[in-house]
């Protein structure tokens, strides 16, 4: 009966102190809103005045009309030229144009789409030349624009009316001086006053609120206006809100009077019964509790009775007021509120007789010593400091309590002195380790980082020595990238400048009047002969490049590659035979169907056929074999070079490269790196094997592939 008494006593305690409580988190959270009347308040202006009456400018009294939207834009220079190269420059706009309009063979477009083209490459030219031609397009863009505004906001002014009928309003625009009336209000409207010695009206002419109207924001930016003046809301719109508001500042009094109350009767119920509950028995079984166990209890619930004071605030003040849920977490709370005060009066009374040696630390720590005796060198990296923080925090505390330096010798002996030769070796592998990644970030890369142990700084070592090697590399790999850069410029400049040379010296040579018919046939034949292959140089180029980049639409269809293998072979037939090649064909019976480009795909064929047919030894077979294996058509080529080709395969792929480096031979050396790169926008491999002179190209093409 004692007990059950003492225990009514702590739970009325903790109810006072839940009431205490609630009353100032209630303060905290919602007071400086309910000291306020309900049109002064964040909740009106969030839902009724930011909805209803700072979008009256735009949808309303003064919304912008078409003819004031059309004056406020300027076209800049910078607008001009962001339209010129919208799609890209000149050319690449003109190449764009004429790729639409291709055939797939080469056929000539009927004279109805090359007018067509004609005139849109016209079209872009005149927007390259001429600024007013520019500006025009601007602003007629500039002007469907505005008609997408103003049909939004149509739209909006339109349910804003059904949403809201019936607001009166008295606005000055302290600008322009402009006055906008709207009357027909009466008694029971809730009135709003701006200007004077209230703050204005401040809003803006441009309605963010309409999606359509995100160009023109984004454009104009914000077009503002401020007015003085009232706005009249019918309390109809407000009514609900408005009682639910009173009768949340009737409940945050109520309940603020009933904390005053809580605070002064929690005060004299202490003092009467201090005494009697101190000398409770619940007091008795929370001293024999750990300290720290009754430390972390405080905390811990304390954190608990924190979140749910609030929820049990905002309960006390929402529109559906104290509701079932918020009165079980009050109840809740008592409880909880009940153990903290005793947990915390318990503590604080007994804090004078906590010691390190009988505490739950203590033997933590003892337990984290053994575990760590029995443990690998990656875990004891760990432990090992947890030991020293703990021989630390001893050594400090020896010097406050006596008995604890005979547990600290031993323990420095023991295990302290071997703790830190542990961790001075560790930081002097680490220094190590650190100085050898300076030299590397420096370049000397040549030594690498020492590995010693199965440590984390041993393991991390060995991650160190991997980016090592990838430096070097990357070193290797640049110097590559630098000699193939310098060999590029300088075949460019060898295979472009051939056949200009000849094209000048031929055409000053046909200057001379002296010449006789048959001459001057022989010099245009020549001057034919070079064009086209500067022609093809500067075309095979222009693809390679754009293939490489990703720049190029492939028009995939079924397409049987036996079909049309057996054609480029039949093409470059009479190539082959004029080098006295054997060439030995191996196809499969069945067709090889895939859905590729053909004409891309027919390429790569033709550009392998060519290189055989131009760098095969003459007189030696070739081999021709195209199979499916497991899902993929697989196309090989296989011959015998007639010159020494080396052993890196990768170079032979680069642009102009070319197996006759005396580049005696005709050929742009951009086949392989064309072939490469039509094969690979088809998500295809093409692979290159090189055993002494034997050359070979094998070609995979998923049959998937769309």
């Amino acid at each position: 009966m004692k007990k059950e008494r003492h225990l009514g006593k702590w739970l009325t305690l903790a109810l006072l102190l839940t009431l205490i409580l609630a009353t100032i988190f209630s303060w905290a959270g919602q007071g400086r809103e309910l000291l306020k009347e309900f049109q002064e308040t964040d909740e009106f202006y969030h839902t009724f005045e930011s909805e209803i009456v700072t979008r009256l400018p735009a949808l309303v009294t003064e919304p912008l009309t078409k003819e004031e939207l059309l004056e406020s834009y300027t076209v800049t220079n910078a607008d001009i030229e962001e339209y010129r190269f919208r799609y890209g420059n000149l050319s690449t706009q003109i190449e764009n144009i004429n790729s639409q309009y291709e055939t797939e063979r080469g056929e000539e477009l009927s004279e109805e789409l090359a007018k067509e083209r004609d005139e849109k490459i016209a079209d872009i030219r005149r927007n390259f030349k001429e600024d007013s031609y520019v500006e025009a397009k601007l602003r007629a863009e500039w002007e469907t624009k505005v008609d997408n505004y103003l049909q939004g906001l149509a739209r909006e002014r339109k349910i804003y009316s059904a949403n809201y009928p019936g607001i009166g309003y008295s606005l000055t625009n302290t600008g322009s001086n402009e006055t906008f009336d709207m009357e027909g209000f009466s008694s029971n409207f809730l009135q709003l006053t701006y200007g004077g010695g209230a703050e204005g009206l401040y809003a803006d002419r441009i309605d963010y609120y309409t999606q359509d109207s995100d160009p023109i924001s984004a454009e104009l930016g914000s077009i503002p206006v401020n007015y003085s003046g009232t706005v009249f809301l019918p309390e109809s719109y407000v009514s609900s809100q408005l009682e639910d508001f009173k009768q949340r500042k009737i409940i945050f009094w109520v309940l603020t009077i009933f904390g005053i109350i809580a605070a002064f009767a929690s005060v004299v119920l202490w003092k009467k019964w201090k005494q009697e509950l101190l000398a409770s028995t619940f007091m008795d079984e929370f001293a024999k509790l750990p300290h720290e166990l009754r430390a972390a209890m405080v905390g811990s619930l304390g954190f608990f009775s924190y979140v749910m004071l609030w929820q049990v605030s905002r309960g006390l003040n929402t529109y559906y007021g104290f509701d079932d849920f918020t009165f079980f977490l009050f109840l809740v709370l008592i409880a909880i509120n009940a153990i903290i005060l005793q947990s915390f009066i318990s503590l604080v009374l007994t804090m004078d007789d906590f010691t390190y040696k009988n505490s739950i630390l203590n033997r933590l720590v003892q337990n984290m010593k053994g575990l760590f005796l029995n443990r690998s060198l990656a875990v004891q990296m760990i432990l090992v400091l947890v030991v020293v923080f703990f021989w630390g925090l001893g050594t400090a505390l020896s010097g406050v309590i006596g008995g604890l330096v005979f547990i600290w010798i031993p323990a420095t002996l023991f295990i302290g002195i071997p703790a830190l030769y542990f961790v001075f070796s560790r930081i002097a592998y680490l220094n190590r380790t650190m100085a050898r990644t300076e030299l590397v970030a420096e370049g000397f890369v040549s030594e690498p980082f020492q590995e010693k142990g199965r440590s984390r700084l041993a393991a991390h070592a060995r991650k160190l020595n991997e980016i090592r090697q990838q430096l070097i590399y990357s070193h290797s790999s640049q110097v590559k990238s630098e000699r193939l850069k310098s060999e590029l410029i300088t075949n460019v400049s060898h295979d472009l400048r051939t056949p200009l040379t000849s094209i000048i010296t031929y055409t000053d040579l046909l200057k001379n009047p002296n010449l006789t018919l048959e001459e001057r046939a022989q010099y245009v034949d020549v001057l034919e002969r070079k064009s086209a292959r500067l022609k093809t140089l500067i075309e095979d180029l222009f693809d390679v490049s754009k293939m490489a980049s990703g720049n190029i639409e492939l028009q995939k269809t079924q397409v049987d590659l036996a079909s049309l293998l057996q054609q480029s072979i039949a093409e470059q037939q009479e190539a082959l035979d004029k080098q006295n090649l054997d060439l030995r064909v191996s196809i499969a019976s069945q067709p090889i169907m895939v859905q590729v480009d053909g004409q891309k795909m027919w390429r790569v064929m033709d550009n392998l056929l060519l290189n055989i047919s131009k760098y095969s030894m003459p007189g030696t077979r070739v081999y021709v074999a195209l199979q499916e294996s497991f899902g993929e058509a697989v196309l090989t080529f296989k011959n015998v070079s007639q010159y020494e080709l080396g052993d890196d395969t990768a170079e032979l792929t680069e642009r102009f490269k070319r197996g006759d480096q005396s580049r005696h031979t005709e050929g742009s050396g951009l086949g392989l790196a064309i072939a490469q790169s039509i094969v690979a926008l088809h998500e295809g491999q093409f692979e290159l094997d090189l055993d002494g002179d034997l050359f070979k190209v094998t070609i995979r093409i998923p049959k998937g592939t769309v």
